[in-house]
């Protein structure tokens, strides 16, 4: 295969007929399948926590910053990446498990409208999962997007712009979901709702780390 997101679908379809193979429904085979992806890609997760807790942790630093360097933008800016390297921190790590969900999600995508299914294709009260669900299934994406984000981001007070964005995150994102799950086949919703289930359980299961101490902010 040429291409990455080609050889990835090509992947997922075999994985999902062999589990069908081994399950007889496709139900269950895509709810298999989440689960094992969801497992795989955990560090992600972790990596992703981790980050947001850091910077929770030097959020009074950063206020800060903020305040010593009041009217000068650029220098606020300087000094926070500063602060950011000094404490192992990556902004942009916190994006890593959307990031690498997108050509995860492109791909099955693409492998459940190439797909032949054998025998009945429905689940529950899904017809075909090749087929997209009007308004039952997208409506638990969207209701499990928003409680997995819930769960996973860390709680911040203030006004911060990453606090910001969360909160835009938080409420538009399942909408967004909800959204697309309507257009796309509803075996791509059940991956997606399977998916974020997995994530919640493992959050409260495995929380990261105990309570956070915080950090004194310097003037």
């Amino acid at each position: 295969m040429s291409n990455p997101i080609a050889w990835l679908a090509e992947l997922f379809e075999g994985a999902v007929q062999s589990l069908f193979e081994a399950t007889g429904n496709y139900g269950w085979a895509i709810i298999v399948f989440s689960v094992i992806l969801r497992i795989l890609i955990a560090p992600t997760q972790h990596m992703q926590i981790a980050s947001s807790k850091r910077i929770r942790e030097v959020e009074p630093l950063r206020k800060a910053i903020e305040k010593r360097y009041k009217g000068n933008p650029k220098r606020i800016q300087e000094e926070t990446m500063r602060l950011y390297r000094e404490y192992n921190i990556s902004p942009l790590a916190g994006c890593l498990p959307m990031l690498l969900q997108i050509p995860i999600i492109w791909a099955f995508f693409i492998a459940l409208r190439t797909f032949e299914y054998q025998g009945d294709a429905g689940f529950l009260w899904i017809e075909h999962l090749g087929q997209p669900d009007p308004w039952i299934l997208p409506i638990i994406a969207g209701v499990t997007t928003f409680l997995q984000a819930k769960v996973t981001m860390p709680a911040s007070s203030g006004d911060s712009p990453q606090q910001a964005t969360q909160q835009t995150f938080l409420y538009v994102m399942p909408l967004f979901i909800v959204w697309v799950s309507r257009q796309f086949p509803a075996g791509l919703a059940l991956y997606w709702v399977v998916s974020n289930i997995v994530s919640i359980l493992q959050q409260l299961i495995f929380p990261p780390g105990g309570r956070d101490e915080p950090r004194e902010a310097v003037s």
